[in-house]
């Protein structure tokens, strides 16, 4: 049975990073999160840029697995259109993150579009760093982002670059 059934596990956590102009990064994410889950680890989600009208279906989904998942604004994406201030949402969502990463709780942490909240300069990257560096010992950590500074791919164990190839938009299918 999943949902975090397990405790923490006494072996190292690893810092994978999911970065490029390829599209589904976020889904390989998400793909490990399910894994965790059956393995029964205690799982969070923290999504940067993302808001709560954001693909509704997975947060569906990690609702139903009682996986841990955080949003902090109710659009579809912070700045798109909306008075919420991006500073503010990045701070916010860096407490929770850091906190979940430091706590030793959590099996594994995702920080969806961290890398795009420090680009935009939503986030600092100093304390960034020192946030990974200071995780748990056996905490897991998933970042994922289009754009990603060369200081967090230096602390990752591993980096996958997702390369766009081709994609439905490029032909005017938007589903």
């Amino acid at each position: 049975m999943g949902g975090g059934s397990r405790p923490v596990d006494p072996e190292p956590g690893v810092v994978l990073v999911l970065v490029g102009e390829g599209w589904g990064k976020s889904a390989a994410a998400l793909g490990y999160v399910g894994r965790s889950w059956a393995r029964g680890w205690r799982v969070c989600v923290v999504q940067f840029l993302k808001g709560a009208a954001w693909n509704v279906a997975e947060r569906a989904l990690a609702a139903h697995l009682e996986v841990e998942w955080h949003t902090f604004d109710p659009g579809r994406a912070w700045g798109a259109g909306n008075t919420r201030d991006p500073v503010d949402l990045g701070r916010r969502a860096w407490e929770v993150a850091a906190g979940r990463m430091r706590g030793g709780d959590y099996h594994l942490v995702v920080l969806d579009e961290l890398g795009n909240a420090v680009a935009a300069g939503w986030l600092d990257l100093a304390e960034v760093t020192a946030g990974l560096r200071a995780r748990h010992e056996s905490t897991n950590v998933i970042i994922t982002g289009r754009e990603m500074p060369a200081e967090v791919c230096d602390l990752a164990d591993t980096v996958t670059r997702f390369e766009l190839a081709k994609h439905r938009v490029q032909r005017g299918i938007l589903r």
